[in-house]
């Protein structure tokens, strides 16, 4: 038979090892259901934050390889912050015309990238980006910004360079 403490006036109670372990379930259940509800949040920002750093990647390197001759005029390689919620790969010619390219990380080809729902492009929106035959992005740091919600992150473009951390 199961022992209570009572107090003076003979009332019954918990023991301090069962108040205890109530209280330590329950922290580990709340913990688990915060951990698992930010994580879902955090993951779609930090998946498309790498992607479009993966996409201004990729635009480097078609710059730095691409065969035709230099001219200072004609920007090579350009992503393109159509509007909040997409951006998009071009192309530039020596004779000056923007051709559309595909991202390779479409599952269908198609030059257009489009954020998913929640996520939006903050800062940057209407800026091209050009990366010319070395992959410099031009002598100017570059700075864009995605949200989510309340969670945000930065992608950094270092001048001349071009390096994306």
């Amino acid at each position: 038979m199961r022992q209570f403490i009572r107090d003076a006036n003979g009332n019954q109670g918990f023991t301090m090892i069962e108040i205890v372990v109530v209280l330590v379930v329950l922290f580990i259940l709340s913990a688990v259901v915060i951990g698992r509800y930010t994580t879902a949040d955090s993951n779609a920002l930090m998946a498309e934050t790498n992607g479009l750093k993966a996409n201004f990647r990729y635009a480097q390197i078609r710059a730095l390889g691409d065969t035709l001759q230099p001219n200072s005029n004609n920007p090579r390689w350009e992503l393109e912050i159509t509007n909040a919620t997409s951006y998009a790969l071009y192309r530039r010619g020596d004779d000056g015309v923007r051709v559309s390219v595909n991202l390779p990380s479409e599952v269908l080809p198609s030059p257009t990238h489009a954020l998913p729902a929640g996520v939006t492009l903050t800062s940057g929106v209407g800026l091209v980006i050009t990366f010319d035959d070395w992959g410099s992005p031009g002598s100017s740091n570059i700075s864009i910004a995605l949200t989510q919600g309340t969670q945000s992150s930065t992608i950094s473009i270092t001048g001349n360079t071009g390096f994306i951390p």
